[in-house]
């Protein structure tokens, strides 16, 4: 696919620019087309820290208490978790001694406005490889001190770990997506991999759902339709499912069975939900690590799926309405050789074509947050870059 690019970048400056039209077989591949909302989004660009090495996931959450969101930047290979204080981004280490961290996620358990800090480390692909260490950070009144981490749980290839509030009752439990099961091997990981979650209180493992197979790589805790509570949506080498706790119970119920190339080619990497006006859509990265932008909507009861693009290696995707046109963008990139993070627009209401806007091409995102950094009722961006050793701001300056 022969796409044509125009970008344009002055201080800092991203600005939308039309994407060059594709032939007519391209189009009905992609979805994708030229031009897309008058004037695209805009965003003022901030480096937070451009040593970061290997970096791997962004988290937002006020670690203060002053009222402003400030950012976790955690990586792979440094052996420290770090935080930046908003708004002068001053570093603070949480805890040293660490090895292959992989993901964390911050909430209040305690109630007294400072947030405990789950961490999920020595991560490995397979259980020979992983030890799989579920951990949790308590500051000892400084935040801006070092924390106390205590060991909670130890799952091999422990990977994802959200927050969620399942049955909408406020106590929130963490849920928790190792990355393949005991028996599994690379290429194929042929092997069941189930989903844990926990409650606070007694840290005892509990299963969401033992039905995940191959290799278990996204995972998203997000309202959906109109339930009590959060959904738990994963994304693995049999597609995205959606699971929800009803009655004491989880369900699991399959959105979409992802690219249909065979194992271990199939499936998805990545997963988000978003909302054009009043209407749903399901976006992913597709196969695990692959190129493909995919964006599901819902047509005749069923699930459409359209790729958008093709980028490299995905590994990352959010969506917010940036320009508050009351449809949500999606943002996401390649993390490897091109090192390009994009914004896709959808080009009319009903989600049938998206145009693209390159944000910066010197960020391979490994992983993006978005929030309102500065309290200017604007969402932001926050990605981190595995390659380019980034983390960013990208304040929405859009009109």
């Amino acid at each position: 696919m022969a796409l044509r690019w125009r970008t344009a970048a002055a201080a800092g400056l991203a600005l939308a620019m039309p994407l060059l039209a594709l032939d007519t077989a391209e189009l009905r591949s992609t979805g994708v087309q030229e031009g897309g909302a008058a004037g695209g989004v805009r965003f003022v660009t901030h480096n937070i820290d451009g040593e970061l090495a290997s970096g791997y996931q962004p988290v937002v959450a006020d670690l203060n208490r002053d009222g402003r969101p400030d950012v976790i930047g955690l990586s792979t290979r440094i052996g420290e978790l770090a935080w930046y204080e908003n708004p002068g981004w001053e570093r603070h280490v949480l805890a040293t001694g660490l090895s292959r961290s992989i993901n964390a996620a911050a909430r209040d358990l305690d109630g007294d406005g400072i947030p405990e800090i789950a961490l999920a480390h020595e991560f490995g692909t397979t259980h020979a490889s992983s030890l799989g260490i579920l951990s949790l950070l308590t500051h000892a009144g400084d935040p801006r001190q070092p924390w106390s981490i205590r060991e909670v749980d130890r799952t091999p290839t422990v990977h994802r770990i959200r927050w969620a509030d399942p049955d909408g009752s406020g106590r929130p439990v963490l849920v928790s997506a190792p990355l393949s099961g005991p028996a599994a091997e690379p290429p194929e990981y042929r092997d069941a991999v189930p989903v844990y979650w926990y409650r606070p209180d007694d840290w005892r493992r509990r299963t969401v759902t033992d039905a995940g197979q191959g290799v278990v790589h996204g995972l998203l805790v997000k309202p959906w339709r109109g339930g009590p509570g959060d959904a738990a949506f994963t994304a693995s080498f049999t597609g995205v499912h959606v699971h929800r706790y009803l009655d004491g119970e989880w369900s699991r119920e399959t959105v979409a069975a992802g690219d249909p190339a065979p194992w271990p080619a199939s499936g998805a990497s990545e997963v988000e939900v978003g909302r054009l006006g009043e209407r749903d859509f399901v976006a992913t990265i597709e196969p695990w690590h692959g190129p493909q932008v995919v964006v599901y909507r819902e047509e005749a009861g069923s699930w459409e799926r359209r790729v958008i693009d093709e980028i490299g290696s995905g590994h990352t995707i959010v969506t917010a309405d940036f320009d508050g046109d009351g449809r949500d963008e999606i943002v996401t990139g390649d993390r490897g050789d091109t090192r390009r993070l994009n914004l896709y627009a959808a080009a009319d209401a009903d989600g049938a074509s998206w145009s693209r806007q390159v944000l910066d091409e010197d960020m391979s995102p490994s992983g993006c947050a978005v929030a309102d950094l500065n309290a200017d009722g604007r969402i932001d961006l926050i990605c981190i870059g595995g390659r380019t050793a980034n983390l960013k701001w990208y304040e929405n300056a859009t009109p």
